[in-house]
């Protein structure tokens, strides 16, 4: 049987997994991301760790998945607001210098694409969009079964499309992302704002009275207890979200979306207003041949499809 190895790494953790050719996972690994060494180091521990699992001698093939800018012909991440010392870091020709190996290299939202179609479609879908969902919002796109990269290998950035032309300032530089209003971080601050003008005894005693300690778990939690301004504010969310993907739907015309990350946790109440914005704002054949999934392997995406990068090569 042949086996994959596959590497998803973000600025708080590293997961590393022996994989077979249906994305089953053998064997994995995972362990905190140091971002005060150096990469060659975190490389090298890399290398290290997968050595020591399971069928790792059967493995030919590394797949790499990274947050940040990466160039993936080259193997290269040229950079990542989150791994400070990540910066034209040639992933490839390190880990194949110390695997004896051949590596490929992707951001961790094409390695999640790839992974929702393999353990959440298994292979069924032609067109698929993945969106993450969690500090940002990353997508990846699926298009006729094979992994669509764009012409600079940035596709799929669909946190930086623009949903409100006049809105939020985003981290990226632009204005009115839909990541500005639907990263984890500035739902929370949506939350705190929202709550100047709201009374709710739940989130007050979950918070202890400070607005500023809002989590997307108090929130959920609160949600769960029927809490009325939680409701909202996760309605809120919802809309956005389907103003997001309305646009999506309209240039893509996918048949299968499917949404992941740690705020998709919170599906049940995202769920209600972002298909009513679909729905308002979709066209209907598209809109009405495009299934959307909450996955239910957020955990194992981005690994299980940072090793199917070799089956995708």
């Amino acid at each position: 049987m042949e086996f994959f190895l596959g590497i998803d790494m973000g600025g708080l953790g590293i997961k590393i997994a022996v994989v077979d050719i249906k994305g089953h996972i053998i064997d994995a690994v995972s362990f905190p991301t140091d971002i005060t060494k150096e990469p060659q180091d975190i490389i090298k521990r890399i290398n290290d760790e997968a050595q020591k699992l399971k069928n790792y001698s059967k493995v030919k093939y590394i797949g790499f998945g990274t947050a940040g800018d990466v160039d993936s012909k080259k193997g290269i991440l040229r950079y990542a607001y989150n791994l400070p010392k990540w910066k034209k870091t040639p992933i490839k020709t390190l880990l194949q210098t110390y695997s004896k190996r051949t590596v490929f290299v992707d951001n961790d939202a094409n390695a999640a694409s790839l992974g929702a179609f393999y353990l959440d479609t298994k292979t069924k879908a032609k067109n698929l969009v993945c969106v993450t969902l969690g500090t940002g919002i990353g997508g990846g796109l699926i298009l006729d079964k094979k992994l669509y990269r764009g012409s600079s290998f940035s596709a799929g950035e669909i946190g930086h499309i623009t949903i409100k032309y006049d809105g939020l300032a985003c981290n990226c530089g632009n204005i009115g992302c839909a990541e500005s209003y639907l990263g984890a971080k500035n739902i929370m601050k949506f939350a705190a704002d929202f709550l100047k003008n709201r009374k709710s005894k739940m989130l007050y005693d979950l918070t202890d009275g400070d607005y500023s300690k809002i989590t997307p778990k108090i929130l959920f939690d609160a949600a769960l207890r029927k809490d009325e301004t939680a409701l909202q504010i996760w309605k809120y969310a919802g809309d956005k979200l389907g103003i997001l993907l309305a646009s999506v739907i309209n240039i893509v015309n996918p048949d299968t979306i499917v949404l992941c990350g740690g705020l998709s946790l919170a599906s049940k109440f995202l769920t209600p207003s972002m298909k009513t914005a679909i729905k308002n704002r979709s066209f209907k054949a598209p809109q009405k041949i495009c299934k959307i999934i909450f996955s239910k392997y957020s955990d194992k995406l981005g690994v299980v499809g940072a090793a199917m990068f070799a089956v995708q090569k």
